[in-house]
């Protein structure tokens, strides 16, 4: 009689190295989490990607000690959801063969980041780690997209990017067109070189390569807060695109004249330096003076799941309440991160 009383959610947060699922009812109770790895087809493809869903998903419904068929909404929150067409393959080839009829909301991980960033039901999410995507929801429910295909397709700025302009400062350093910076110093350390042309060399011969020196963009930031004007210009440079395409996706949802909160989401948000983080706010609020950019509340998954709770009842405080604290117990007996911040 449990599953005819109560009424279950599944939520999905599946990227491209990892896929988390959470379980919870509509109390806002969490029942199971699983984890897996990449569930974005285009990392491994679409068998292996259907294979780590089904293994999260698996291991949530064990813990929960529930069926799938218990199960009375889904959210899903898939990397790589880019085009229409996408999401008709990915139901054809995963989700159907998954899931069945079970109610879903099926959208792009973006939005799944901008739901768990928010107690808001609206707003803006500026994602920007290994890449870079901007999306939104007004309101009244109308929903964009900016960005995050790739750099071929007008991405500009990223976490990747970011470190790539600190090595190229270096270069420019080299070939004396700049003064000295402290990126000189960041990246000799960072990779074991005594000078400058050793570094040269050994990236030229690819002895070393970008991967070698991650995380760039860090050492971009920690110059940056050390005062180096360069890495400044780099990050205010970052920012002020940022803001861009915050505004464009406002200007899409005719928002711009509202409060709303721009979620600020992933590794590039989390640099020491406030260098970025200003130079994007000042750019939206010339154009949307009453939003707020705020860090996460919760990660996508939980995003997730109350995309999917939202198929039929309302998140209220007493939800949110009760999320808080189940996902501390979460959070701790799977050494996973769940909540971000409180707002």
């Amino acid at each position: 009689m449990k599953g005819l009383a109560m009424r279950y959610y599944l939520g999905i947060d599946a990227g491209g190295t990892k896929t988390f699922v959470l379980i919870g009812n509509e109390s806002g109770r969490i029942l199971g989490f699983g984890q897996a790895g990449a569930g974005n087809y285009e990392a491994y493809g679409i068998e292996p990607a259907k294979q780590e869903i089904q293994k999260a998903v698996s291991s949530a419904l064990e813990e929960a000690g529930l069926k799938l068929s218990d199960i009375n909404g889904i959210g899903l929150g898939i990397a790589g959801a880019d085009i229409p067409e996408d999401y008709v393959m990915l139901e054809e080839e995963i989700f159907t063969p998954i899931f069945g009829s079970i109610p879903r909301c099926f959208r792009n991980d973006s939005m799944a980041g901008l739901r768990g960033g928010t107690k808001h039901p609206y707003g803006i999410v500026i994602a920007c780690g290994t890449g870079c995507v901007c999306a939104g929801k007004s309101k009244d429910g109308k929903e964009a997209r900016v960005g995050g295909i790739s750099e071929d397709f007008g991405d500009k700025v990223s976490g990747s990017s970011i470190g790539q302009e600190g090595l190229k400062a270096v270069w420019r350093y080299r070939d004396k067109i700049i003064g000295y910076t402290k990126l000189v110093d960041k990246f000799l350390e960072r990779s074991g070189c005594k000078d400058v042309d050793e570094l040269f060399y050994k990236m030229y011969k690819h002895n070393l390569t970008y991967l070698d020196l991650q995380p760039m963009a860090k050492l971009v930031f920690d110059a940056a807060y050390e005062g180096d004007s360069i890495a400044c210009d780099i990050l205010e440079w970052g920012g002020r695109y940022l803001g861009e395409m915050v505004n464009a996706c406002a200007r899409i949802l005719d928002m711009t004249r509202y409060p709303f909160d721009v979620v600020m989401a992933g590794s590039v948000f989390k640099g020491i330096s406030p260098v970025l983080k200003d130079a994007m706010t000042t750019v939206i609020h010339r154009e949307c003076p009453l939003a707020t950019p705020v860090m996460p509340v919760y990660e996508p998954v939980v995003g997730a799941l109350l995309l999917g709770m939202e198929l039929d009842i309302t998140i209220n405080e007493n939800i949110y309440n009760q999320l808080d604290t189940d996902l501390d117990i979460f959070q701790k007996k799977h050494k996973v991160i769940l909540k971000v911040s409180r707002q």
